[in-house]
């Protein structure tokens, strides 16, 4: 028994949140495109690129999730994915020209690049805790699990992040 089916009325609060995620998500991926695109070290570069698409299979899921239970229409919840796929090449193609135009200025394109692994950063974390967290926590079912998984998470970038830096396999990044 899953209780009673939830209906979605068009224009409630569930409707434009999912428009908004959406949105952020898109400029996200915008964002971790350029990341990509302004490594200069191809195995960076293919770290990264590998990184981000484990990362966008979860993601997709977890979307498409929300996508169906928000009421949209098949054709709106193509156009959402659609857009959100996109925007990781259109990022790369344009750190790559920016890169390409900036070769000779090295200190404005390490100025650039941390700007661009700023704000994608600084996206992931908003949508991280003010999207998906934030509405995963609501439910308190399994909630001693979520707590456990966010902690489990938590520790094992950290723990990645101190052995790459100490590995001294970062390549001056």
């Amino acid at each position: 028994n899953r209780g009673p089916e939830k209906v979605v009325v068009p224009g409630n609060n569930e409707h434009k949140s999912t428009g908004l995620l959406i949105i952020a998500l898109s400029v996200h991926s915008f964002f971790e495109g350029l990341a990509i695109g302004v490594e200069k070290t191809q195995t960076v570069f293919i770290q990264l690129a590998a990184a981000i698409t484990v990362h966008k299979c979860v993601i997709a899921f977890a979307v498409g999730s929300r996508i169906i239970h928000s009421g949209k229409s098949k054709r709106e919840m193509l156009l959402y994915l659609f857009a959100m796929c996109i925007m990781t090449p259109v990022g790369i193609s344009i750190a790559i020209v920016i890169v390409t135009q900036l070769e000779e200025e090295e200190q404005l394109l390490r100025i650039v690049s941390g700007s661009i692994q700023g704000i994608s950063t600084g996206f992931f974390l908003y949508i991280t805790f003010a999207e998906m967290l934030f509405q995963e926590m609501k439910s308190k079912h399994d909630s001693f699990l979520k707590v456990f998984s966010i902690t489990f998470g938590v520790v094992l970038v950290t723990a990645s992040t101190i052995w790459h830096n100490v590995s001294g396999s970062h390549d001056g990044h």
